[in-house]
């Protein structure tokens, strides 16, 4: 009724305004079904729209999840990584001890056709020495064995 219409003007609700009066000042009946139809597009569209922004939130939520464990998982790998240069750091510097025990052990042995033992030929020194220990039979004459034995007397002080 017009008493309960908030949009019905005082004259309106008295009656004093003719039905015909009141559609032609406010809607008429054709406009109201054509934006009924438009609403019911409009909701549509909105509910799309919201499934669609459903969807992309959860396809952020797992990404940052992804991304977050991706973080986890790289800091863990820089954390080994530097453990393990520390490691190296350490092993280069008993390395480069040795080298320099074995270097001043040496000193006074020479090989055949080899200069002193030295840090520019040391590769060179230490590879001979391992083929002369891996291949003993051919070091069986008394000369070799001579310096077999004198090596392992110069590098028995050596603490490993």
């Amino acid at each position: 009724s017009l008493s309960g219409c908030p949009r019905a003007t005082f004259t309106g609700k008295k009656g004093k305004l003719s039905g015909d009066e009141i559609l032609n000042t406010k809607f008429k009946t054709s406009d109201v079904l054509e934006n009924d139809e438009e609403i019911k597009q409009l909701n549509k569209e909105i509910s799309e729209l919201n499934e669609s922004n459903s969807e992309m939130e959860a396809a952020m939520v797992k990404l940052q999840s992804q991304i977050s464990t991706m973080e986890k998982n790289l800091k863990n790998i820089e954390e080994e990584n530097k453990i393990i240069e520390e490691q190296n750091e350490a092993l280069f510097l008993e390395l480069s001890g040795l080298s320099q025990a074995l270097i001043q052990s040496l000193a006074n042995i020479r090989l055949p056709h080899m200069e002193p033992i030295s840090e520019q030929n040391f590769d060179a020194y230490v590879n001979t020495l391992t083929d002369m220990y891996t291949n003993q039979e051919c070091y069986q004459n008394p000369e070799n064995k001579d310096l077999l034995e004198s090596i392992k007397q110069a590098v028995k002080g050596i603490q490993v």
